[in-house]
């Protein structure tokens, strides 16, 4: 064989034929070598042939610019894509040196030398940031690849490849400013080498420089010490076991802001080991703030609706109810949790549904319904007012509704007291009235009687004049009854000890009650002292005696008991007027025939009695509330048909000193003088009737009908001792205000003031005014004598 290749070199046929001979090879042998030898050659040139033409479609479809470049850079080929990029035909490239073509970025600004030293070497350059100048004069960005070419071992040129990287700029661009506007970056860790990758923008997230050197501790350390050990424990296991994580943690970067960060990683892992972990960092800290806002103004509002009296619910269009607040839930006794996602249906009574069944088909359909319930709880009817609104989209869909429920029992118990309220007021008013005209005629009878029952001599006389007396004083405590029903009662408080004074009443309850009553009191140790009439609050006592010996014809017990009691708020809310706190308390029970609950709520109203006609008042017990009321207190009552009755006297724990003064009686003996008193009155017969009982007692008396005729008795130069006037006049003026004109004339000048009703506002007004200096009409002229008296002796002792 290697023969036979040696014959072929040879070159023309005739050589090689004389070749063969001379080397012994049979013609026929030799003709068939030959034959398959030039098929061979045939064949090589041809797959050469084709191979250059595949190349060259492939280098003409191809979507990259291509330059064939001469030793000088000449461009002596340009493919069309090539052509299409720079806005040329491609025969319109030839001979061009490709720098005109082809300029540096500032990120390869080295690219002409890569083309030219390419000639010297066989390694192939590669950049990104050239620009394509277009014919146009517009540049567009390219990726670049410089091939050196070779032949005969020498530089022939080389090869330029180049990409439009356009539209990957753009992108490029666009993701940058994506993460930006989003702030969320990429990351890569490599545990090979421990090398982690950041985008700019996870740098920015830490407030790092872009760049900057990634020291693990130090971006450990910027995670708050409540998440550094879950973030390096997920971290671990990341890494150990190739497990995916996906954290949010706040940390505090390097110039003190504090951010919060979601973390999501991926690992890739071979052969059980992890080779890479990749993920994404977003800056999560307007969100975190936005939900703390809104959870914040969810709380608020949630808060809001809990304390309101109000039943809070919404239902979706399904039925299911999605919100209620916290008096929903306590009507329905169960917690939120057990009614949040449930079924209407599931949580009321199937025959109130029913009811409600075309009202919710109503506001399902847009209708605002509005309407009222009534419910039985524990015994009471309760009222119930109901809003059920709904709830549309934007284009008008009702979503569901809100239904709002609000409890009109305490609305209407409150409208109840308050008409109450406004018939005691109104009936107040009237007997104040009332009992001030009553009590002016009432003096003059009195008064007039008195004065002629001390010039009378016969007893027959005497006895008469001692009759209408009697008539006159039980009128005049007919009155008194009133206004302490009214509250306009005079009272004279001071701190007293109830325990005391029911020993002293003991005797006179015996004598008043009879042998068929049994009377227990039952003090209470260490009873708490309280600031009150004792006068007044002794005949509250007796009246409830009185009233507890009529409920048992047949005999009884009658029991007054003494308490410490602390009243809280919502026995208070209940009794208005009254203040929580520390309160003394008598309750007298008797086992007596009681009240029927029908009327309980009525005893308390003046001119009410559960007794026979013609038996009773009605102010026994309106007296007592009343008086209470006047001095701080309440008084409640408790009673059950055929087991008795209780009514408790509430009076306001009193912290100061107990009062040591002796209890004083009416006395006969009616001191007088020869002082001058100037007596206002109004109404001219009790005017007259005073002046002559006061003249009577031996003191010089001045008269004037008003505090204007007064005044002008006090600015001339009478000498005036004292001066006693009416409280209530017509005319403007009442009697503090002339009090303290007269002693701006007078300002030695004593006072006694009197009425027949007046109210603390009243006493008040004008000058400081006491209890103890009012005395209280009709009066007895021992009671007038006493008092002036003592007025008049209290100056001379001050003097």
């Amino acid at each position: 064989m290697g023969l036979l290749s040696s014959v072929l070199q040879q070159g023309s046929w005739a050589a090689i034929v004389a070749g063969a001979l001379l080397a012994g090879i049979p013609a026929a042998l030799f003709l068939i070598f030959v034959l398959m030898q030039r098929r061979r050659e045939r064949e090589a040139h041809l797959q050469t042939v084709t191979n250059s033409r595949r190349d060259a479609a492939i280098v003409e479809a191809s979507g990259e610019g291509i330059f064939e470049l001469d030793a000088d850079g000449i461009v002596r080929y340009a493919n069309p894509a090539a052509a299409r990029m720079l806005g040329y035909n491609p025969e319109d490239l030839l001979g061009i040196d490709y720098s005109k073509l082809v300029t540096s970025a500032e990120s390869d600004p080295n690219i002409t030398d890569a083309v030219r030293s390419a000639r010297y070497t066989t390694d192939m350059r590669r950049g990104v940031g050239a620009m394509l100048k277009r014919k146009d004069g517009r540049l567009r960005p390219v990726e670049y690849r410089v091939v050196p070419l070779h032949a005969n071992g020498r530089s022939v040129g080389t090869l330029f490849t180049f990409a439009d990287i356009t539209e990957r700029v753009r992108t490029d661009a666009m993701l940058h400013d994506m993460q930006a506007t989003a702030k969320i970056g990429a990351w890569e860790y490599l545990p090979d080498n421990e090398r982690l990758i950041w985008s700019d923008e996870i740098y920015r997230i830490h407030e790092l420089p872009l760049g900057a050197p990634i020291d693990f501790k130090q971006i450990f350390k910027m995670y708050d010490a409540a998440d550094e050990a879950r973030v390096g424990h997920v971290w671990r296991e990341a890494l150990e076991e190739g497990r995916n994580y996906d954290v949010e943690v706040r940390m505090h970067t390097p110039r003190g802001r504090t951010a919060w960060v979601h973390i999501i990683g991926k690992a890739e892992r071979f052969n059980g080991r992890t080779l890479r972990i990749h993920g994404i960092m977003q800056d999560v800290t307007d969100r975190r703030l936005a939900d703390q806002k809104l959870r914040e103004t969810r709380d608020f509002f949630a808060s809001t609706l809990d304390a309101m009296p109000v039943m809070v619910l919404y239902v979706n269009a399904d039925g299911a109810v999605t919100y209620c607040n916290k008096p929903t839930a306590e009507w329905w006794r169960k917690p939120v949790e057990q009614i949040i996602g449930r079924q209407l249906t599931d949580l009321v009574d199937a025959d109130y549904y029913e009811r409600l069944r075309p009202r919710i088909a109503a506001v399902l359909a847009g209708s605002v319904q509005s309407f009222t319930e009534s419910s039985e709880i524990s015994g009471r009817r309760v009222d119930w007012q109901v809003h059920c609104i709904p709830e549309c989209t934007t284009e008008g869909r009702v979503r569901g509704f809100f239904s709002l429920m609000h409890d009109l029992s305490e609305l209407k118990r409150l409208e109840a007291r308050l008409v109450q309220a406004q018939k005691m007021e109104a009936v107040g008013q009237l007997t104040g009235g009332i009992a001030h005209d009553f009590n002016n005629l009432l003096g003059v009878v009195i008064g007039n009687l008195q004065l002629l029952e001390r010039g009378l001599a016969d007893p027959q006389q005497v006895r008469k004049v001692s009759t209408a007396m009697r008539a006159a004083m039980r009128g005049a405590d007919l009155t008194r009854r009133l206004l302490a029903f009214a509250r306009r009662q005079i009272l004279e408080p001071e701190v007293v000890d109830l325990n005391r004074h029911l020993k002293g009443l003991d005797e006179l309850l015996h004598r008043t009650l009879g042998d068929s009553i049994e009377i227990r009191v039952e003090p209470i140790e260490n009873l708490w002292l309280t600031r009150v009439d004792p006068g007044q609050i002794e005949s509250a006592i007796l009246n409830l005696a009185i009233n507890a010996r009529d409920a048992m014809p047949h005999g009884g017990t009658l029991t007054i008991a003494t308490h410490n009691r602390v009243l809280d708020t919502q026995f208070c809310a209940d009794h208005p007027g009254l203040e929580p706190g520390h309160y003394v308390c008598i309750s007298v029970t008797d086992t007596g025939v009681g009240i029927a609950p029908d009327m309980l709520g009525n005893v308390f109203e003046p001119f009410f009695t559960t007794k026979e006609h013609g038996k009773g008042t009605g102010l026994g017990l309106s007296m007592v509330l009343g008086l209470a009321k006047q001095s701080g207190g309440t008084a409640t009552i408790e009673s059950k048909v055929g087991d008795g009755t209780t009514v408790h006297l509430l009076l306001p724990r009193c912290h100061e000193a107990l009062s040591r003064r002796d209890d004083t009686g009416m006395y006969r003996f009616m001191p007088g003088g020869r002082e001058t008193i100037l007596v206002v009155e109004d109404d001219p017969d009790l005017r007259e009737t005073s002046s002559a009982t006061l003249h009577s007692l031996g003191y010089r008396i001045i008269q004037a009908r008003n505090p204007e005729h007064a005044l002008e008795v006090l600015a001339g130069d009478d000498a005036v001792d004292l001066l006693f006037t009416d409280i209530m006049m017509p005319g403007g003026m009442l009697g503090p205000t002339l009090a303290q004109r007269a002693r701006e004339l007078r300002p030695a000048i004593n006072v006694l003031f009197t009425t027949g009703y007046a109210n603390n506002n009243v006493l008040a007004s004008g000058t400081s005014v006491s209890n103890s200096d009012v005395l209280s009409k009709p009066f007895r002229t021992e009671d007038l004598a006493q008092r002036i008296r003592h007025l008049l002796d209290r100056e001379v002792r001050v003097a």
